[in-house]
């Protein structure tokens, strides 16, 4: 566990001195705030949840921008090579690669502390179980979808194409939602397990399904061993 917290605070560290990463920050917040603000001033609807929709949306299109570098990066400038020849574990590079993004992250979502100010000073009957589990179910499926970035830089050496890959994986679980309607009625009750919305919603209302915790915990990990067994049968084949 020191090993992976070591990685990621260095990557962690890292990101936060990039220009790149600053960058999606910064736009990640405005365009985040701008909807807010809309909600707000345009239509007089000050709430959480429809900020916390709005953000999950943004996690398809600026997570896998966070995430597209950790693992591309590495193999394009050969430091994955050498971090297989030194006493580390693979997993411990995947999974403090996880916590690094993770802990972006976090850094991301404390700034709903603002809205959430404004809704307690001029709001009435804000339920504030509702904000704290709406705030952990966009933090979990944040968590997945950065595995699913960390996965899909894990493929390819370049950056764009890891974007790309990551972008349509996550896109998929996002979309499904809304491709229900077009299902036939015998398959859409399993199909609707698939959406990162189907899952997000209790935890939205204020409801806490185990079996939600438990999709989003099960995401992260496939993708994250997935991203592991791929580096790994990489260097097997480099050995031979």
């Amino acid at each position: 566990m020191k090993t992976i917290w070591t990685i990621a605070k260095k990557e962690y560290q890292l990101a936060m001195r990039s220009i790149t990463s600053n960058i999606v920050f910064v736009l990640f917040l405005i365009i985040s705030g701008s909807g807010f603000g809309s909600s707000v001033f345009k239509i007089g609807l000050a709430e959480l949840r429809g900020l916390y929709g709005f953000q999950h949306m943004l996690f398809v299109f600026f997570i896998p921008a966070i995430t597209m570098g950790s693992v591309a990066r590495e193999r394009q400038g050969g430091t994955i090579e050498l971090l297989s020849t030194l006493p580390i574990r693979l997993s411990h590079v995947i999974w403090g690669k996880v916590l690094a993004s993770a802990l972006q992250l976090m850094t991301l979502l404390v700034f709903n502390i603002i809205p959430l100010a404004i809704i307690l000073v001029f709001g009435q009957g804000v339920d504030i179980g509702a904000v704290i589990l709406g705030f952990i179910g966009l933090f979990l499926a944040g968590c997945s979808y950065i595995a699913i970035g960390i996965f899909a830089s894990s493929l390819p050496s370049n950056q764009v194409l890891a974007f790309i890959i990551a972008f349509l994986i996550s896109g998929f679980f996002y979309i499904t939602r809304y491709l229900l309607i077009l299902m036939p009625l015998s398959i859409v009750s399993y199909a609707q397990y698939f959406s990162f919305e189907y899952h997000l919603s209790g935890f939205m209302k204020g409801v806490l399904d185990i079996r939600d915790l438990l999709f989003f915990v099960g995401i992260t990990m496939i993708f994250s061993l997935l991203a592991e067994f791929n580096l790994q049968s990489r260097n097997l084949m480099q050995e031979r």
